[in-house]
């Protein structure tokens, strides 16, 4: 317990010295926690501590310092009843909020007005999750209060990493309120006072009151995660690394009962991530032998779990329970697969207690029974990770660089979302490990690489809009048509996907999924509530319309004087009216980007009407068009 200013009073007390007792007392309140980082994100962080009293607690922050903004902290009342302490205490949990991606930034704890200390007057200070290099540590089963745990913890701090992973077992043997200081906070002062700790639950974080404790003192993410859990298990993004963390307790169980979302989550969580990287962890190890190698709940894992992280195409998987250090080679479905190409699953349970022996296995690349942090190394399109003795020795280090994948049916129109392509269109590309970093061009023209990704069609190169660890827009070329061969490119090697580009293939865009990209003449979109007029001239934003009237290279901005019109004749389908449009051809300004003319009928009546573009007899998929009438009676 940190009883930072405690003694003071004491021994005031003691000498009789009531006033200046008093004074003391007013003057700070006793720290009883150092000040550790939470949830640290691109744009936010939390700060939490404890103390004796409950008072004003604030963060005041800045660059440089400064320390010119200032939050003030939400205080959360322990009771013995609660902790099973000798005494109440007080959490203070304040949110740093409208921060920069990948800036640093320094701190300082207040309550009422007064400084805290921090453990062995170092600075606080934390970077933001950003883009570029940075490095990460792991570790499990560590909250024994141990020799080792220390020895370990001395080494990681050494290091300086932008964030800890933790593989459960924070606190034994019971997960208790009056453990978490010297088996936990203790340890990590001086890394949790610069980096945040993402936490998964261990069995013995579990043993008090469903972890209780575990989810008193952390403060995690808490986005697209049902109310109930909360804390168990979640999902960040640091660079372009998508970390999952999950819990393999209760909330696991509930799901294999049908009483849970952990699973059906994890299944949405994935399938929208877009970081080029995907890292999962929680407690109990699908592929490590040891004294737990054959509890039914590890079976579980293997047969519920790592075939949803297999899916998605996870690269690593953290675990801990066995106390020991174990590396798979790449396994797909518990069979070996070539380098980079499967999931890596590392058992880092050497955090400080005691530990198990090692058993040979047929799927194990190294072993060792040892006290140990793993330390990553992310740069880019590779990773190395490395796992680190107590007494500083390196005993294992591996580099993972997969190639990108497509997914099947890679390539697609990015309006459609069919197979359907044609000359100068815009197409989404799917896949894994595709980019680096999410990204975007900012200028026109388009450039052909981007984040270390490139695309060529027929050994040409395309233009690309955006590009992430699982998506390209790309867009194609004005005068290729017919079977044709798309490659991605990355630093790791290619992947190659034939394709088929139609003559047209015009398909109607829609913002943000949901609306039709239809316009008036002011940019406002046409919808239910700001409905076209009758006699109101609209735009149609949409591609595929094909090759054009004049010439243009791919990813190069649209002239305004003369527009470039489509080459295949163009109608436009509305309420069962066929219209004639008065511009269909490449918009003004954008790359690759069509759009349609047309006035809406004088004499159409109120109500939705189905709306198609037809190009050379080819129809867009069907829109809904909301119409307001201007005749009488019909408004």
């Amino acid at each position: 317990m940190v009883h930072a200013l405690g003694t003071g009073k004491k021994l005031a007390c003691r000498l009789g010295a009531l006033a200046l007792c008093a004074a003391v007392a007013v003057w700070a309140a006793t720290l009883a926690r150092y000040p550790y980082l939470q949830n640290v994100r691109s744009d936010r962080a939390t700060v939490l501590w404890t103390t004796l009293e409950k008072g004003l607690g604030t963060v005041e922050y800045s660059t440089d310092r400064s320390f010119s903004r200032r939050a003030t902290a939400r205080v959360s009342e322990f009771r013995p009843s609660e902790t099973g302490l000798g005494y109440t205490y007080y959490q203070y949990e304040a949110e740093l909020t409208g921060l920069s991606p990948n800036t640093e930034y320094l701190y300082r704890v207040t309550v009422d007005g007064q400084t805290m200390p921090t453990p062995e007057n170092d600075e606080a200070r934390f970077r933001t999750a950003g883009s570029g290099p940075f490095q990460f540590l792991v570790f499990g089963d560590s909250g024994t209060g141990s020799l080792e745990q220390g020895q370990v913890a001395a080494r990681m701090t050494a290091e300086r990493p932008a964030l800890l992973l933790h593989a459960g077992d924070l606190v034994m043997p019971v997960g208790a309120f009056p453990e978490q200081q010297a088996f936990y906070f203790d340890p990590y002062a001086r890394l949790m006072l610069r980096a945040p700790i993402f936490p998964s639950p261990g069995n013995h974080d579990y043993d008090t009151k469903d972890a209780a404790a575990y989810l008193a003192v952390h403060s995690l993410p808490a986005e697209d995660v049902p109310a109930a859990d909360r804390g168990r298990y979640y999902s960040f993004d640091w660079g372009n690394v998508h970390f999952v963390s999950l819990d393999t307790n209760r909330p696991f169980a509930d799901a294999l009962a049908g009483k849970g979302e952990m699973l059906k989550w994890l299944e949405r969580d994935l399938q929208k991530a877009r970081a080029f990287w995907r890292v999962a962890y929680f407690h109990h190890p699908p592929y490590a032998g040891g004294p737990h190698e054959l509890e039914p709940l590890l079976a579980l894992v293997r047969g519920y779990l790592v075939p949803v992280l297999e899916r998605y195409e996870v690269d690593l998987v953290f675990n801990g329970h066995e106390h020991s250090y174990q590396r798979t080679w790449p396994l797909r479905n518990g069979e070996m697969v070539e380098a980079d190409s499967g999931t890596v699953y590392i058992t880092t349970g050497g955090g400080g207690s005691h530990l198990y022996a090692v058993p040979a296995r047929y799927i194990l690349a190294y072993g060792e029974s040892a006290h140990h942090f793993m330390r990553a190394d992310v740069e880019g399109y590779r990773m190395t990770l490395r796992a680190i003795r107590a007494d500083g020795k390196e005993i294992d280090r591996f580099t993972l660089a997969p190639p990108p994948l497509l997914s099947y049916g890679a390539v697609v129109n990015a309006a459609s979302f069919t197979a359907t392509l044609a000359p100068g269109g815009l197409v989404s590309i799917f896949g894994w490990h595709l980019a680096s970093e999410e990204s975007r061009p900012l200028n026109l023209p388009l450039p052909t690489g981007l984040s270390g990704v490139s695309v060529t069609l027929n050994g040409r190169p395309v233009p690309l809009v955006y590009v992430s660890g699982t998506q390209i827009n790309a867009q194609l070329p004005y005068d290729v048509q017919g079977y044709a061969t798309l490659v991605v490119a990355t630093p790791n090697g290619a992947a190659a996907v034939p394709v088929t580009i139609s003559e047209v293939a015009p398909a109607i865009f829609y913002t943000a999924g949901v609306q039709p990209a239809v316009v008036h003449s002011n940019g406002a979109l046409v919808s239910a509530v700001a409905p076209g007029e009758t006699g109101e001239w609209i735009t149609v934003y949409l591609t595929g319309l094909g090759r054009l009237n004049g010439e243009i290279v791919a990813g190069q901005a649209a002239p305004s004087s003369p527009p470039l019109t489509a080459n295949a004749p163009v109608e436009v389908r509305l309420g069962g009216r066929t219209i004639l449009p008065s511009f269909a051809g490449l918009t003004p300004g954008f790359a690759g980007l069509y759009q349609v003319n047309l006035q809406i009928p004088g004499d159409l009546a109120s109500g939705v009407h189905e709306l198609r573009i037809v190009a050379k007899g080819v129809a867009t998929q069907s829109v809904s068009l909301a119409v307001r009438s201007n005749l009488p009676g019909q408004g």
